[in-house]
């Protein structure tokens, strides 16, 4: 029989249509006790009676349809059965009550409507057809007066309930496909919402949105990785980043962050877009941040070795040509001082000869920097030669003696170097600060040593006055200097020893903050 097949609904919606037609017989139930009670005296009992004994069958046997509900799932014949047995239920009220009831009329059609649901387009049919048999049955042996208007009504009826079946197979069979195609959506979504998750959560870039107080809302693995944060709902954007806050709908750019006074600067590349929540009713900020830290750093390591391998060049080939010039100089002063008798003249001749050594001195200086280093080969403990540079400028009476030095070196700090050109590095650089410390309030020296995997990462921080952007990015050019009396070749020097090491230098400073260096050595096997 296709009707089995047509019984193919949900054990939800099939105890909905349930539901449904036992509220159907209990609103006729309460609409007939309460024109019984309205009538008082006048009741008919010989013909209420059969009327409310019909009624209690028809909700007992729904009652027993509900508590067998699992076992009529499995047979599609007793569950249609159900909808044959209402279609007699109210034919034999009809029966007792005459045609013009219009409210058991309309039962009829429900309960047609309610078969289209449960046993779709054939079911529908077949209970249309039972029910016409029924009712035109019911309708032509009641007691009720034939006239000519009766047999145009049942005529009418008979139409009303193929035209509900119609209309309840179409139905069903829309809200079939229907509910196919949400299923299928569903399951899209749902895949769409889960590849989304997984790449959201494995991406290297960080991903977060926040509301429009600056609020994270959502973060990924890698973005609370890049904050040092544990959970979304301990960041707050503009805390930590005010300066996007008055951007435009749209913001790109390097942003600094410092998670913590015992971390080091990070440099963060930001990209921010604004879109519309209804969730929210309001803007939504979605925000990729990466760690941009150490790519900055190599980029700018890459700008200083291009621009100091070009003015070193440039300066080995010029202080040789000085050189041979200051020779012949110096060569007559001495000659010409031994006629002088004039002692104004011997003084004037000192001080050329004087500055003439000063001369020959620094080109020295500028020919050992623009002379390539040899490969270090000795093994150097980095954080002996750091102890030893910090407890040397303590003793040095030139600078503040009431700095406070803050270690955290590491073990196992062994790299491959010429260890007294490294110390000239370290007490360059240690120098620098405890000089740029002499107006500070509360000066700190912050040394951090510590080794990885491949290399050794030295960090050098002070409270200084720090430097402008400016400053910072010629401070190892060559004769550049801040210093009434400096040379300006300290740094370029530092940075010659460093690059003959094969380090990486980073120097992040802020003016009225302090200055760190960062330096990077290959680790010794």
């Amino acid at each position: 029989m296709r009707l089995s097949y047509a019984l193919q609904n949900s054990k939800k919606q099939g105890l909905t249509v349930e539901f449904a037609r036992v509220s159907l017989f209990v609103i006729v139930l309460l609409v007939s006790v309460i024109s019984t009670l309205t009538q008082g005296s006048f009741v008919n009992w010989s013909v209420q009676a059969p009327f409310y004994l019909v009624l209690t069958l028809a909700l007992a046997l729904h009652i027993v349809w509900i508590a067998e509900w699992d076992l009529l799932l499995q047979n599609p014949r007793a569950l249609f059965f159900g909808f044959i047995l209402d279609s007699v239920f109210i034919s034999l009220l009809i029966y007792y009550f005459g045609l013009n009831q219009s409210l058991l009329l309309f039962l009829h059609l429900v309960n047609i409507l309610l078969a289209g649901i449960a046993c779709r387009g054939v079911g529908a049919l077949t209970l249309a057809l039972f029910t016409s048999i029924t009712f035109t049955t019911a309708a032509l042996f009641s007691p009720e007066m034939k006239a000519l208007n009766f047999f145009f009504l049942l005529a009418l009826n008979n139409i009303a309930f193929f035209s509900v079946a119609g209309l309840a197979g179409f139905l069903s069979e829309q809200l079939q496909s229907v509910g196919k195609e949400l299923k299928q959506t569903g399951l899209s979504l749902r895949s769409a919402q889960e590849l989304n998750q997984f790449v959201m959560e494995n991406i290297p870039s960080g991903m977060l949105s926040f509301a429009s107080d600056g609020q994270v809302l959502t973060a990924n693995n890698s973005a609370l990785e890049i904050l040092g944060k544990t959970q979304p709902s301990d960041i707050n954007w503009y805390r930590l980043f005010p300066e996007t806050e008055k951007a435009a709908d749209n913001f790109r750019g390097d942003l600094k962050y410092v998670e913590s006074a015992e971390q080091a600067t990070k440099i963060l590349g930001v990209t921010i877009a604004k879109v519309y929540s209804p969730d929210l009713q309001g803007p939504l900020s979605i925000a990729l941040v990466d760690d941009l830290t150490r790519i900055r750093q190599l980029e700018f390591a890459a700008r200083q070795n291009e621009k100091l391998a070009a003015v070193g060049g440039l300066a080995a080939g010029i202080a040789h040509e000085i050189r041979n010039p200051l020779a012949g100089i110096s060569g007559s002063i001495e000659m010409l001082s031994q006629t002088v008798s004039n002692d104004d003249d011997r003084k004037l001749m000192k001080i050329v000869l004087r500055e003439i050594d000063r001369l020959n001195n620094l080109i020295t200086e500028f020919l050992d920097y623009a002379r390539p280093e040899k490969p270090p080969t000795d093994a150097v403990e980095m954080g002996f030669l750091l102890n030893e540079v910090l407890e040397a400028i303590k003793t040095d009476g030139k600078v503040r003696g009431d700095v406070e030095q803050i270690r955290e070196i590491g073990s196992e700090l062994k790299i491959l170097g010429h260890r007294d050109k490294l110390k000239q590095v370290f007490l360059n650089i240690v120098l620098n600060s405890y000089q740029a410390m002499q107006d500070s309030s509360k000066p700190q020296m912050i040394v951090k040593a510590v080794a990885n995997d491949k290399s050794i990462v030295i960090s050098l921080r002070d409270t200084g006055c720090g430097m402008s952007e400016a400053t910072r990015k010629k401070m190892f050019e060559p004769f550049h200097t801040t210093k009434p009396k400096g040379t300006g070749l300290g740094l370029a020097v530092t940075h010659k020893i460093l690059e003959g090491h094969g380090a990486q230098i980073f120097v992040e400073s802020e003016q009225g903050v302090g200055t760190e260096f960062i330096l990077t050595f290959p680790k010794a096997n």
